[in-house]
């Protein structure tokens, strides 16, 4: 008698993925906003989910359309385009999004806006960095406020040691 050996389920496709994700906005928990204080965590949730959905290549442009009327890719990068809309604030997708945009385009616009004006970000958020007061915060607030910035300096590859995170801590 021959075993009964279970075949495994098919791999799932893009497509089945993409729309199997309802609402993305539980897995961020806060909107990016236009001071890129989240920008980096914001960053890896969403690399992750594309990922995980098989569909990192309407990002980066590796998938393209079939042709000008291959509505299942224009369909997928819809999904992907909602997941901008529903994770970053209105001020943001303002400055992010055009008329017949792709995934792509939001993409490399948001690391244009967030990556490409290092140096004038850095000066900026060093300067927020150093005049941060405790005030009226709690230390743990203060700490988080602290780290965040120091967070946003390093997505524009300028590190604050840990020895200058506590001496501003003090």
């Amino acid at each position: 008698m021959a075993a009964n050996i279970p075949t495994p389920p098919p791999n799932p496709t893009a497509s089945q993925l993409v729309f199997a994700i309802g609402n993305v906005y539980p897995q961020f928990s806060f909107k990016l906003t236009t001071d890129g204080s989240r920008y980096k965590l914001w960053r890896r949730i969403f690399t992750d989910m594309c990922k995980g959905a098989k569909v990192m290549g309407h990002i980066t442009g590796k998938s393209q359309p079939k042709s000008d009327d291959d509505e299942d890719w224009a369909a997928i990068d819809s999904r992907i385009k909602s997941w901008f809309y529903s994770t970053c604030e209105p001020n943001m997708l303002n400055i992010i999004t055009k008329d017949n945009c792709t995934a792509k385009d939001l993409w490399e616009a948001l690391d244009s806006y967030f990556l490409n004006n290092k140096l004038s970000s850095s000066l900026q958020l060093q300067t927020v960095f150093r005049n941060t007061k405790k005030g009226a915060l709690s230390i743990t607030d203060y700490c988080h406020t602290l780290k965040d910035i120091a967070d946003s300096l390093a997505d524009v590859d300028t590190q604050i040691s840990d020895q200058d995170l506590v001496l501003q801590i003090l």
